[in-house]
């Protein structure tokens, strides 16, 4: 009887830095390993820390994380493709990473029901008085006829909304549903082409016209270049001194210290920010005692079963890899998204 040596193929070596937390590696896999097959095909490497990623890496085709350094990247020999596990991948694109060939994907998609719920919550806050209630509450002070004041509606209310991606698109579909007219702009425009939920859609170029008629603006655009300081003293200087600016995309997008001084001034009514320039926002910052000033420690994004949808688009993702398929959410890195 002839006997044949077959050689058995090597897993392909995937290594997972998604914190510290093991149950959310485990969470992770679970979600992975969901697809029949593929624990036949690849190892998942945790990297609880940084001696798990430098020891794991240099063996990797794979990584999935949320952010690596320079120096730790340049020691991953047989690297071909970083997962980001955030929508925004802009503190992956430092330059020993763009010079590579190295494939770079997203989690695009996850956050844009949590952060667009996150919108509202703060929009509402701001329409129906939860602001300077909860400012009277801390006094133990009856503020009825001072709530009032600050109260208003939002049906009839235009929001602007600044960069339609999944987060835009989810935000302009609830905004709808409490009646609000909705303008947003878009780097690509299609002539004619109509969004749904959106009752005007403008070119990247036209922003300041948004600015100028919105009563609530909101930031949901991907940090590059282009974007950093894409609102500064001019910028703010066109909005309307009534209205509420919201940001939740990336700190450097709004010129911190131009915002400051418009709020302090009154250029405009207020403000919701997720995101700051420097993270955690310094003690001394007076972001933290101003009244018309909505603060969350960047958290727009979180979920639940967050580890459970990244291991989802991962698995998906993976699949295509592996099958030689254009990956989904893939980072044009000249861009930056």
């Amino acid at each position: 009887m002839k006997r044949y040596n077959m050689k058995r193929k090597e897993k392909i070596k995937v290594a997972v830095a998604l914190g510290r937390r093991r149950k959310d590696f485990e969470t992770f896999s679970q979600e992975v390993f969901s697809s029949k097959g593929l624990r036949k095909r690849i190892e998942l490497m945790p990297c609880l820390n940084q001696g798990d990623l430098r020891q794991n890496l240099p063996e990797a085709e794979i990584l999935v994380c949320f952010t690596i350094d320079p120096k730790t990247f340049l020691a991953a020999k047989k690297l071909k493709w970083i997962h980001g596990a955030y929508g925004g991948i802009d503190r992956l694109l430092f330059p020993e990473l763009l010079k590579t060939k190295v494939l770079l994907t997203s989690s695009r998609g996850i956050h844009g029901e949590t952060v667009s719920d996150h919108v509202m919550a703060m929009i509402l806050a701001f329409a129906k008085g939860l602001v300077p209630s909860w400012i009277y509450k801390r006094r133990k002070k009856w503020s009825q006829v001072e709530v009032m004041r600050e109260r208003f509606e939002l049906q009839g209310k235009v929001l602007g909304i600044v960069g339609l991606g999944a987060i835009g698109q989810s935000l302009a579909r609830k905004a709808k549903a409490f009646g609000m007219k909705v303008v947003a702009t878009k780097n690509r425009v299609k002539g004619g082409k109509k969004i749904k939920y959106v009752d005007k859609l403008l070119s990247k170029d036209r922003f300041r016209e948004l600015l100028s008629f919105s009563n609530l603006v909101v930031l949901t655009v991907p940090l590059t270049n282009q974007t950093y300081h894409l609102v500064g003293r001019k910028e703010l200087a066109c909005m309307k001194e009534s209205a509420i600016l919201i940001n939740v995309a990336r700190g450097e997008v709004i010129d911190q210290e131009a915002l400051v001084d418009a709020l302090a001034k009154k250029r405009i009514a207020g403000a919701g920010l997720d995101v700051f320039e420097q993270e955690p926002l310094c003690p001394q910052s007076p972001l933290w005692v101003m009244e018309n000033v909505i603060l969350t420690p960047h958290v727009a994004g979180s979920r639940r079963d967050y580890f459970k949808k990244v291991g989802e688009i991962f698995r998906i993702n993976l699949s295509r890899y592996l099958n030689k398929k254009p990956l989904l959410n893939l980072v044009n890195k000249k861009l930056g998204y």
